[in-house]
């Protein structure tokens, strides 16, 4: 078994596809906690990142929310009680822009808070901050190749590719800001059609830039994942 104490770094997940992503690139897997608090009712994975040691929880099934997530986190620390960093991770909606060319895959890493907001949870800490610093300049100089780590790990976990494996270019397709989605139950080349009045143009990503792209800036939330 593993001892909490030596897990520093805390990962939620609010959804259950999240948390078969998050532990398919774990580095190594190890054993349950040899202690869970009385206090503490979440499922954990742990396992080492890098050379970090992180634990991994996922939200209760049906529980969403800023509220759920704090339950979880709380939870975490009755047991592990040397986390010093808590990472909320998984899926989200992308909102592209003239500058931010989100696609579908790509990822958002929160940056700055410039955002008018009605409520927010605290900025992460300064370690994170100087992380993300220097992780962008150094995507830019050298790329960051999560293709070829993605490639790799479903390679090597051939059942998850079906499910996780990056969408077809072909189903990426941005709407008008005007156009409505009627019909939840249709998809949305039922619904809204593909007329090209309807469609945003965008030019194809050469093979020279990275793909997936990361983004950095706002991330707002609906408080429902």
């Amino acid at each position: 078994m593993s001892d909490p104490t030596h897990y520093t770094v805390g990962w939620i997940c609010a959804l259950s596809t999240e948390y078969v992503a998050a532990q398919a690139f774990l580095d190594q897997k190890h054993k349950g906690p040899d202690f869970v608090s009385p206090a503490d009712s979440n499922d954990y994975i742990l396992g080492r990142m890098g050379k970090h040691n992180v634990v991994i929880a996922v939200l209760p099934n049906g529980e969403y929310g800023i509220y759920s997530a704090t339950g979880v986190a709380k939870d975490m620390l009755h047991t592990f009680t040397n986390i010093r960093t808590g990472l909320m991770v998984g899926i989200a909606g992308g909102a592209p822009t003239q500058k931010h060319d989100i696609r579908l895959g790509d990822i958002v890493t929160i940056q700055d808070r410039s955002f008018q907001t009605t409520g927010f949870l605290n900025q992460p800490p300064v370690v994170l901050r100087t992380a993300v610093s220097g992780l962008k300049s150094h995507y830019e100089l050298e790329g960051h190749g999560l293709k070829e780590v993605i490639d790799s790990t479903l390679a090597k976990k051939p059942k998850l590719q079906k499910k996780y494996k990056r969408p077809d270019r072909g189903s990426d397709i941005l709407f008008q800001s005007t156009v409505v989605h009627l019909n939840d139950e249709e998809h949305c080349s039922v619904t809204c059609g593909r007329s090209p009045t309807n469609l945003v143009p965008r030019l194809e990503r050469t093979e020279d830039e990275d793909a997936p792209a990361i983004h950095y800036g706002q991330i707002a939330s609906a408080n429902q994942l």
